[in-house]
């Protein structure tokens, strides 16, 4: 069997190893020590900690949209939300919720998961990234391209071109040409272009030209075709803290993917013995001896250091549960012995890691028993919800409609628009330019022509390209210049002391109120999860009753 990087060792480039730093409640005033740690509140005698409480106010910072201003915290509905779950899960429990088949079995998963990652964590958590590995995940982000580049709107046009340059034609007379006979537009001057501002395709490009070479015909969608020389590349003097600080990421958590890596088979090496030719023995889509007969094949396909072995019979109830959709499917369209490797890598990497675990005792901190806690809960209070609250809400179509109609600015699409513009030194050129453009002059020749234009590469000039954008995007005094414009109108912006832009808007979609039908969907979600708020509330409320709560600080009761 062919080794392969485990699924789960790669998953830990998922995980990032970021630590967000917020602002919790302060312990000020006396709180009761229970359990070794400071309560702010019981539920039923069972404490809820001032590190429960400030783990939901990170929680709620997280949660947060970008957008949304910092503003003064509700400790006191947070505390309510934390008060309402222990209640909800109290109630589920003497339901016997917590006895379901499908929770304990989805706790004990999620218990191996996390002895797993608090393993790997572990180990990995004092490695440093090399400043070389930096610097190769950042060069490439910020790396700037000088390229000249020739549009065509048509195809044919763009295959004659491209023949005379492989034929040895120079780039800028081919140009020239092009742009004489009327099948090419081109910008004259080249233009640098950052790494980040190329689509996909054109950046993978142009990572394997070299300078001075011409690209292939690349096509643009709608807008055609180009075909470029590129001219030169560069690094941008100034360091870019962003992109440096996601290249250190990056670098780090690549090196920490290479150091999990390394460790499990290092695991694997010293604690495991797999019988590879019993393995690749095994046809779990042969009728001889036959899928069934091997569930209870009693021969050792992996023995382990301080560990049962692994028989045939059990790792094909393993196969078996993996294609819970029907083993008798999955044979017939011969996919069970495509994905045996995968399946077994997988079932090794979990008996190897968890056992390391709890060799090391990771079952017995802090950190593992709180995070399989906090797990345990959501799970007993989402099938609470799921079983008792929801069946009992009901939507109706007057609900529905009349939501849309209260909330219509919530199904408004933003005013969008493309924008293309030239910057000039000084207004009269500007205005000039506008002047001309209204006259039919074409947009694109201008802007190779007319005088008086900034380089686009200037510190500070903005640019506008053409990318779909909403109007409320825009800076405000740029909003105001195309307010009211039309398709294809030229505006006037001007700065304070410059520069001068001549902006095209040359599409513009305005906004509209969506219709019901088309967004009822999105309305009853919305709808009914405002009703599972209340309803939740309004259990929690009546369970106050049976289960007594105790808040030990003024400020977080409501």
């Amino acid at each position: 069997m062919k080794k392969k990087i485990v699924a789960f060792v790669l998953s830990l480039e998922l995980l990032c190893f970021l630590f967000f730093g917020t602002h919790g409640l302060s312990s000020d005033g006396k709180l009761p020590i229970i359990d070794g740690k400071k309560a702010v509140a019981t539920v039923n005698e069972e404490p809820i900690s001032l590190e429960d409480l400030n783990r939901a106010i990170a929680a709620s910072h997280a949660d947060r949209s970008r957008d949304e201003k910092a503003g003064q915290i509700d400790y006191s509905d947070i505390m309510q939300r934390l008060i309402n779950t222990r209640l909800i899960v109290l109630e589920a429990k003497n339901m016997g919720l917590d006895e379901l088949p499908e929770i304990k079995d989805a706790l004990e998963t999620y218990s191996r998961q996390t002895l797993m990652e608090l393993l790997l964590e572990g180990y990995v958590k004092d490695i440093e990234a090399d400043d070389e590995a930096v610097r190769q995940h950042y060069e490439p982000m910020v790396r700037e391209w000088k390229i000249k580049a020739i549009r065509f709107k048509k195809e044919q046009d763009a295959r004659q071109i491209h023949s005379q340059l492989e034929a040895g034609g120079d780039f800028d007379e081919i140009l020239q040409k092009a742009v004489e006979w009327g099948v090419g537009e081109a910008d004259r001057q080249a233009n640098y272009i950052k790494n980040k501002d190329l689509t996909g395709g054109v950046a993978e490009i142009i990572a394997q030209m070299k300078i001075g070479s011409t690209s292939p015909i690349i096509s643009i969608g709608k807008r055609g075709y180009i075909i470029f020389k590129l001219e030169d590349s560069r690094l941008p003097a100034a360091e870019n803290q962003e992109a440096m600080a996601i290249a250190r990421l990056q670098a780090l958590n690549q090196k920490r993917v290479e150091a999990a890596r390394d460790y499990y088979n290092a695991l694997k090496k010293r604690n495991l013995k797999l019988d590879d030719a019993l393995f690749d023995q095994l046809d779990f889509e042969s009728k001889e001896p036959g899928f069934e007969k091997l569930l209870t094949d009693k021969r050792v396909l992996a023995r382990f250091k301080g560990q049962k072995p692994l028989t045939v019979g059990e790792f094909t109830q393993t196969v078996k549960d993996e294609f819970y959709h029907g083993v008798s499917q999955a044979i017939k369209s011969k996919r069970i012995n495509k994905k045996k490797s995968d399946i077994l890598e997988d079932l090794l990497q979990k008996r190897l890691l968890v056992k390391a675990a709890l060799d090391q005792g990771i079952d017995r901190t802090e950190a593992y028993r709180l995070k399989v806690k906090q797990h345990e809960i959501s799970l007993i209070f989402d099938k609470f919800i799921s079983k008792v609250v929801a069946p009992d809400i009901k939507l109706n179509l007057k609900d529905l409609q009349t939501y849309h109609a209260q909330n219509a600015e919530k199904f408004t699409s933003p005013v969008l628009l493309r924008i293309r513009s030239l910057a000039f030194g000084k207004r009269n050129d500007a205005v000039t330019a506008i002047d001309k453009l209204k006259k039919g002059t074409d947009f694109s020749w201008l802007g190779s022509n007319a005088e008086g234009q900034l380089d686009q590469n200037t510190e500070g000039i903005l640019k506008f390209d053409g990318k779909l954008v909403t109007l409320s995007s825009l800076p405000e005094k740029v909003q105001k210049a195309v307010s009211g414009a039309n398709s294809g109108e030229f505006r006037l912006y001007e700065g304070s002391e410059g520069p001068f832009y001549v902006l095209y808007v040359y599409e513009l979609f305005p906004a509209k109120v969506e219709p019901f039908e088309a967004v009822k969907q999105e309305i009853a979600k919305k709808v009914f999860n405002d009703k599972l708020k209340k309803s939740v509330e309004h259990w929690a409320d009546q369970l106050r009753a049976y289960y007594p709560v105790k808040i030990y600080r003024a400020d977080l009761e409501k």
